[in-house]
């Protein structure tokens, strides 16, 4: 037993051959044995020793130690091993039960096998297992974290036709598995239904249907549901408020997601890099721009890694505050941090700098993100096509004006307007003229 515990965790199934190699186990010193290991907290043990002792084919093993090993397989995440046990139970002409069942299906969803978790549980009738609704509930687990969502809302509807009771993994799961896809009807009223069944929704289930209320903007609703979760004195944590502010940032609502944050702090929990994000967000929608960089640097004083969305974030209230400085500052530090700016990084950085005369510097930028093969949306652009009009590069105008067409990006009023002020001074009024025709045919004038 001691030479079993000195073996590094997660331990391999050759390691625990060359240990049992010397002895001989019978299924009454395998029970002392796995119970001791259950004591210790060496689930990562029970799954090698059970299929060593299943290899070696000494030992008669019954249906317990199997579900037993299964199970200890689900903790340790060997989800490899845990199918192999099982299907080594029907080679020891065993018969699975709900209990094996649903312990290799749980390994499976533990380890992202989504796939083989929906084998399993749909193999349960030929088996004539019942699926009970632990089984259900590992499966559409499974789903969830796969992001199939519409297999797991069936699985769910399929739990009162079988006759059981959704409990609160049941609904954690299916409305966590719309709240991903931003199928957030569907989660409130998977929510109404939670309520409905007198089951008392937890601080996860509340998190994510206010998370789906604010991917879909409806930011009255997700407040609603927040101070639902006070009202019924559900202790709220950093998810439930960063998914609260979150909706408030969507919704245009930065003095709210500010009091929330407030709020979060005085309540003694620690902003994460999700919250920071959101309500950097909010600050630079609403035009608060000097906030957005103080919450931006309060990040780096709590020793927070900002990531991608927070500079990005960051960046957009440099360029509504004029501070085109401080965004190239950032952009760069972007490289440094070791993040790749996307899209929105270099649109950001782009208008910043053109908003701020720095043409030059708007076109080297633009032509680093072409160089980085990333497809420049309408706002990159047009802050590159003003900066040309502004340097009188009314060729240049026309050729990303062309190149944009092309490209099947939709111009604005803003890219039109630019692009004829830049054939204007360059003396081609027919082209001036053309440009100005085709925005009125689109109906950006």
């Amino acid at each position: 037993m001691d030479q079993l515990q000195k073996l590094h965790r997660p331990a391999s199934q050759e390691s625990v051959r060359q240990v049992l190699a010397p002895h001989q186990l019978d299924r009454t010193a395998f029970h002392q044995i796995l119970q001791l290991l259950k004591s210790r907290h060496r689930a990562d043990l029970v799954g090698p020793l059970l299929a060593e002792i299943v290899r070696e084919g000494d030992t008669k093993l019954g249906l317990p130690e199997y579900t037993a090993g299964i199970s200890a397989c689900a903790k340790a995440r060997k989800w490899q091993l845990a199918v192999h046990l099982f299907d080594s139970m029907h080679e020891a002409k065993l018969e699975a039960n709900v209990i094996s069942y649903s312990a290799t299906i749980s390994s499976c969803e533990k380890a992202g096998q989504w796939q083989m978790a929906v084998h399993l549980f749909d193999s349960m009738p030929r088996a004539n297992v019942e699926a009970n609704i632990i089984s259900y509930n590992a499966t559409i687990s499974a789903c969830e974290k796969a992001g199939q969502w519409q297999l797991a809302v069936h699985l769910f509807d399929n739990i009162r036709k079988a006759k059981l009771h959704a409990d609160l993994i049941s609904y954690s799961a299916v409305i966590s598995s719309c709240e991903k896809v931003g199928q957030w009807q569907l989660a409130v009223s998977l929510f109404a239904a939670m309520l409905k069944s007198q089951l008392d929704a937890d601080v996860i289930i509340y998190s994510a249907t206010i998370s789906s209320c604010a991917k879909a903007g409806n930011w009255q609703l997700a407040m609603h549901l927040f101070e639902s979760m006070r009202k019924n004195k559900v202790g709220t944590n950093v998810i439930s408020y960063s998914a609260a502010i979150s909706s408030c940032e969507k919704g245009g609502q930065w003095q709210l997601a500010l009091h929330l944050f407030a709020s979060m702090c005085r309540d003694k929990l620690l902003a994460d890099v999700t919250s920071y994000n959101a309500i950097i967000s909010a600050c630079e929608k609403g035009w608060q721009w000097e906030l957005a960089i103080d919450l931006f640097d309060s990040m780096h004083r709590a020793k927070l890694q900002a990531d991608v969305i927070s500079y990005n974030a960051t960046i957009s209230a440099c360029e509504k505050g004029g501070r085109w400085q401080l965004a190239m500052y950032l952009f760069d530090n972007m490289h440094k941090a070791k993040l790749h700016p996307d899209i929105i990084s270099f649109s950001a950085t782009i208008s910043s700098c053109e908003k701020g005369g720095q043409w030059p510097l708007a076109l080297h930028i633009f032509a680093v993100m072409l160089a980085a093969q990333l497809d420049a949306d309408v706002i990159s652009y047009t802050a590159a096509i003003s900066s040309c009009e502004k340097a009188g590069q009314w060729q240049m105008a026309v050729h990303l004006f062309d190149s944009m067409q092309k490209g099947k990006v939709h111009a604005n009023i803003i890219t039109y307007s630019s692009t004829v002020r830049a054939c204007e001074k360059g003396g081609h009024w027919p082209l001036a003229v053309h440009v100005r025709q085709q925005a009125r045919t689109q109906g950006a004038y």
